[in-house]
């Protein structure tokens, strides 16, 4: 009987500790492209490959004088979700996607951040993204940067779900952008 009870109080306590710890530190980012359909790429095929050149994995950065920054990460690799984004939306468009084709793009992101400045009373953030188009037409090789800059201030605490939104809106807009680039549509061959 007191060795059920002990171990009740146990359970009951590791329960209360976990309960009590940190939430985790992520962000859901989840962009959505929204430009149609069309034959813009006119039925070209490519290859397409992503890569991810940023130091660390945080899109959220959240800075106090004197403290520990608090980064927050995406809850998938973010170069997925690029991947998962961007590739049915340019298939949409007319691009095929081809293992073995003439044309080789590589999508390269380089940036992907915001940046909180947390004060007392007030907080300042800074968005910036920026991708890299790379493609080679086996002829001449392009290259394009795509980017997309912010910021906004605010009273009080900067609000997660606030920058989880601006964030995951700039990545559509960026993304976006690629899709709909004419310089890309016709550089593919």
């Amino acid at each position: 009987m007191k060795s059920s009870i002990i171990k009740l109080l146990l359970l009951s306590a590791t329960s209360l500790l976990f309960a009590c710890s940190a939430p985790i530190k992520q962000v859901i980012v989840s962009p959505e492209i929204n430009v149609g359909s069309s034959d813009a790429f006119q039925q070209k095929q490519v290859q397409l490959r992503f890569s991810d050149l940023r130091r660390s994995n945080h899109v959220v950065q959240i800075l106090r004088a004197g403290e520990a920054t608090q980064l927050y990460s995406p809850q998938q690799r973010i170069v997925d979700i690029v991947s998962t984004t961007l590739t049915p939306a340019l298939i949409a468009n007319g691009l095929q996607i081809q293992p073995l084709a003439v044309n080789q793009v590589d999508v390269i992101i380089d940036n992907a951040l915001v940046s909180v400045q947390q004060q007392l009373l007030k907080y300042s953030a800074s968005n910036q993204m920026s991708f890299r188009v790379v493609v080679n037409n086996g002829k001449n090789t392009l290259t394009k940067t795509f980017k997309i800059t912010g910021t906004s201030n605010g009273p009080l605490k900067a609000d997660l779900a606030v920058l989880e939104r601006d964030f995951n809106q700039q990545l559509t807009k960026l993304l976006s952008q690629i899709v709909q680039s004419e310089e890309l549509q016709q550089f593919i061959q």
